[in-house]
């Protein structure tokens, strides 16, 4: 680790880091959300009727 940063320094590298793992965790639960909708849906045939 590089001690020569200012303490306002580290801090921001730290939100920064944290920021990333936010968006991580959103863009996963974001996915995840995705899929389930798609599960939702009733599996059609190509002429839309249901299978």
């Amino acid at each position: 680790m590089i001690t020569s940063m200012t303490m306002i320094e580290q801090w921001m590298a730290e939100d920064e880091r944290e920021l990333e793992a936010r968006c991580a965790r959103f863009r996963v639960a974001k996915l995840a959300l995705e899929r389930s909708d798609d599960d939702v849906g009733v599996d059609t045939d190509e002429t839309g009727s249901a299978a």
